[in-house]
């Protein structure tokens, strides 16, 4: 199933330590099954050198106009981020949010996008 697939990625990068290329590959691939008519592979050579590029183009390419809110404190090892993705933040009721926590930002932005795809994917 579909969202067996986008569920059981989320969780992977829920998990992660970093974002490596190889991960980011194993995203695009579950976003593209699940959402065969759109193109997710576009930011994937970025991601070897430039994770959180890679992540933010992928946000930045699938959510046109969405506010994208970041927080966290950087840390070497392991940081505390955390992302909101909403369609407005102007107002409160949103249908679809994404919120996404993760050691690097590259990550806390793939798990706030994993959780509003697997949403959108069971509608």
């Amino acid at each position: 199933m579909v969202i067996n697939g986008l569920t059981d990625m989320l969780n992977r990068v829920s998990q992660a330590r970093d974002l490596d290329a190889e991960l980011y590959a194993d995203v695009i691939s579950a976003l593209q099954n699940a959402f065969p008519d759109e193109n997710f592979g576009e930011s994937g050579a970025l991601a070897a050198r430039h994770p959180t590029d890679a992540a933010l183009h992928m946000v930045n390419t699938h959510l046109p106009g969405w506010s994208i809110t970041l927080k966290g404190k950087a840390h070497e090892v392991d940081g505390d981020w955390s992302c909101t993705l909403r369609q407005s933040d102007s107002r409160d009721n949103d249908a679809m949010i994404g919120v996404g926590s993760g050691p690097t930002l590259a990550l806390a932005l793939l798990v706030a996008f994993l959780k509003l795809n697997v949403r959108r994917a069971a509608q």
